[in-house]
């Protein structure tokens, strides 16, 4: 079985050089190339389509790319241009780039922007601009070499750059000197000593007169010069000599990029086929005429008499079935992507995807999935094989859905448990099940019973949970519980009888190693169960989409991917808020000095924490100045500490509750940010223990309240890096209030209107 690589449109379209985004009518992202978030200096995973325009426009012109200015102006000048009509807006960012940014409306509402940088070709023209305003008083700094002949073909003006580049003397071509002579002279410089050279003097001494020239050359140092040959109104000439090695190597290296694409498209492991508007192929691999051996296709060809063609042949099968094939290969719409799997007349089983191009027309994938519909029935048979291995397997295994309702056990768990017949059926209630475990005293005595139900009742199901039980036949049982997909989860019993004296002793050497290293091991505690979780959802969400095989449908696929990317967001928030804290324990926690909005990272951080506040009903309350100056600072840790407060004050509020966040100048100048909840609060003993990392009042693995216990720590840490102060007021019950000053000395200055 071969691996293969399909390239689908998104890759091709984000290896165009040329910044390229689509819009839908909506003004929503579709797609953004990596050209067009280069251009923006953002990060590949910014924008993710579905994103507003607007929002969109607003975070670049907060990052500077639209220059200087105030951002919500540039907003709307942005967003102001009917898109429904083609345009252009130039854009010139804080590091002095220059981007023309072309609108293309297309048919049904969406636009494309391509971004295009002007940059060098600016600069270019200004140089030029100025070059032709300085020509008569600084004829010896053009970069461009110049000689001037009369008539009688005498030379009239020569500047020191003309020499230069045709590699003759300093001092020569002089005024007066025929334009024959000079042609001599470069006939004797070894310069010109080879065939080319020999070429290039005959073409210029072949000119006409009153007839332009254009020769170029490639000098020995690997430069490539151009003259121009201009004839004048008095019957004389004007030669320019330029260094065009930077056009030269350019066109170069685009000529072999077109290459490279073309040997990429010729060779890529799949069959590409291209058609144009007219529904004409234009384009063909040699791969497609591998993978559909016996189905050619010629350029040129109509779609339609191709797929006479090959149903005649038997291509699309016999009968009904091959009939709604060829019904649906005529009436296909291309103004969307499309995949459908087929079994062709050799046996082989083939992939075919297509997809509408920006012409009009549109491109097809086929891929042989032969080998990979092979392995799927290899897995459903390996499948069948797990099955029996776990009926025999000695772990008693319970598989329950996200309606706590038992799916499916193995025969162990009866044995092991003790559990009379026919209880363990699919769709038990997990209820049903605990209830007779209780009576059985697998829970203990019926005090111990009736609370360790009422905890299975009510636990939290997406979080690993383990414990022992004690059963009447004197074995010690290990259960575990781990989330799976869909909000279930599976229940395992093992026996561990024989080995609990050894891992009592075990667990006695690992209790004297972690009292002995308190910090390290609080940190594994924590990290481990914030890590669990997200890690949990990614395999778990990944193996069902891989055990299905394609047969997904695209929501749940859409569904899974959102978690997948959830959890993987929130893996690497905590990495680096632990890179964070070893830069500050290490002493290398050194803030960015910029320009921060106090009042705007209060804002987005109330956005932030928004669906979190609705849904436990806290109310947050938002008291800014609309004067509140700026402050220098770490934009992005000043952010994230304020929305991390934020959230905390949110998260420790119970429903009914509120958070407000203040802002404003003290007595002496300094800023004063406060938020202040109506949460639980801190009692007075723990409010300085909460600034230790890896620390949570609550540390057990099953608490209320998640988080790695780093928020306040590096909170502080970040404050106080700005030669500021945290402090914490608080009352249990009643709530706690942040403080956060930052002295005078951050204040930047109002900007001059």
């Amino acid at each position: 079985m071969s691996n293969r690589v399909t390239v689908s449109l998104e890759t091709v379209f984000d290896a165009i050089p040329v910044g390229l985004g689509l819009v839908d009518p909506g003004r929503r992202i579709v797609l953004m190339n990596r050209s067009f978030r280069e251009s923006l200096d953002l990060p590949l995973d910014a924008f993710p389509p579905g994103t507003p325009v607007e929002d969109a426009v607003r975070a670049s012109a907060l990052r500077g790319v639209y220059g200087p200015g105030d951002p919500d102006a540039q907003v709307a000048a942005v967003m102001a241009p009917d898109r429904t009509r083609a345009g252009r807006l130039r854009r010139r960012t804080f590091g002095g780039r220059t981007f023309d940014l072309h609108n293309t409306p297309l048919p049904d509402g969406s636009y494309i922007v391509s971004a295009v940088e002007t940059t060098a070709l600016l600069a270019a023209r200004a140089d030029a601009e100025n070059a032709l305003g300085q020509t008569a008083s600084a004829l010896s700094a053009l970069r461009i070499g110049l000689a001037v002949f009369d008539s009688q073909r005498r030379l009239l003006l020569v500047n020191p750059r003309f020499s230069s580049l045709l590699m003759l003397p300093p001092d020569r071509p002089a005024a007066g000197t025929d334009f024959g002579a000079m042609l001599d002279l470069m006939a004797t410089r070894e310069e010109y000593a080879n065939s080319e050279g020999v070429a290039f003097i005959a073409a210029l001494r072949g000119a006409a007169p009153g007839v332009g020239l254009t020769q170029s050359r490639l000098r020995s140092d690997g430069r490539t010069v151009e003259a121009l040959f201009d004839p004048l109104p008095n019957g004389g000439c004007a030669i320019s000599i330029s260094d065009i090695t930077p056009q030269v190597r350019s066109e170069d290296d685009a000529r072999r990029r077109a290459l490279l694409l073309d040997m990429v498209l010729l060779n890529i492991p799949h069959g590409i086929c291209v058609y144009g508007p007219d529904r004409r192929v234009t384009m063909v691999n040699d791969t497609y005429h591998t993978v559909m051996d016996g189905a050619p296709l010629r350029i040129g060809e109509v779609r339609a008499e191709i797929v006479q063609r090959r149903f005649a042949a038997g291509e699309y099968g016999q009968g009904a079935a091959a009939e709604a094939v060829r019904s649906e290969e005529m009436t296909q719409i291309f103004d969307a992507p499309h995949v459908r799997r087929r079994v062709r007349p050799n046996g082989t089983v083939i992939d075919v995807r297509t997809a509408p191009l920006p012409d009009g027309g549109h491109i097809r994938v086929v891929t042989d999935v032969s080998a990979l519909v092979q392995a799927e029935a290899e897995l459903s048979r390996r499948a069948a094989e797990m099955s029996t291995m776990l009926g025999n397997i000695r772990q008693g295994i319970l598989l329950w859905d996200g309606d706590r309702r038992l799916v499916a056990s193995n025969a162990a768990v009866a044995d092991l448990l003790g559990l009379p017949d026919g209880l363990l059926v699919p769709g038990k209630p997990e209820s049903d099940l605990t209830g007779v475990m209780a009576g059985l005293g697998l829970f203990g005595p019926p005090e111990d019973a009736a609370e360790m139900v009422n905890i299975l009742k009510h636990l939290d199901r997406s979080v690993p949970f383990d414990r022992e039980l004690k059963i009447l036949s004197g074995r010690t049982l290990h259960a575990q519980s781990n989330p799976a997909p869909a909000g279930g989860w599976i229940t395992t019993f093992t026996d561990i009888t024989l080995t609990r004296e050894t891992e009592a002793e075990l667990r006695r050497s690992k209790d004297r190693a972690e009292a002995a290293n308190q910090a390290k091991s609080r940190f594994l505690a924590t990290m481990s169960h914030e890590f669990r979780t997200p890690l949990n959802a990614i395999i778990g969400f990944s193996e069902s989409m891989m055990q299905d095989n394609g047969a997904v449908p695209a929501d749940v696929v859409a569904d899974y991917s959102g978690q997948i990317n959830a959890a993987g967001k929130q893996l690497l928030s905590l990495i680096n808020v632990v890179l964070d804290v070893a830069r500050i324990e290490s002493g290398r926690f050194q803030p960015a000095a910029e320009s921060v909005d106090i009042a705007t990272a209060l804002r987005n951080a109330v956005r932030q924490c928004g669906s979190v506040a609705r849904a436990g009903e806290v109310s947050v309350v938002l008291d800014i100045p609309g004067d509140l100056p700026l402050v220098r600072g770490d934009e992005r840790r000043i952010a994230q500490t304020l929305s991390d407060l934020l959230s905390n004050a949110v998260k420790f509020t119970d429903a009914g509750g509120a958070v407000t966040a203040r802002a404003g100048l003290t007595d002496d100048g300094d800023l004063l940010v406060s938020l202040t909840d109506t949460g639980i609060g801190i009692p007075g003993e723990d409010l300085e223990r909460v600034f230790e990392p890896f620390t949570q009042l609550d540390e057990t693995l099953a608490r209320r309240y998640s988080g790695a216990g780093l928020g306040l720590f590096t909170a502080r840490a970040v404050v106080v890096a700005h030669g500021g102060q945290l402090t914490l007021t608080s009352r249990v019950g009643v709530g706690t209030t942040v403080r956060i000053v930052l002295p005078r000395s951050r204040i930047l200055p109002p900007a001059d209107p």
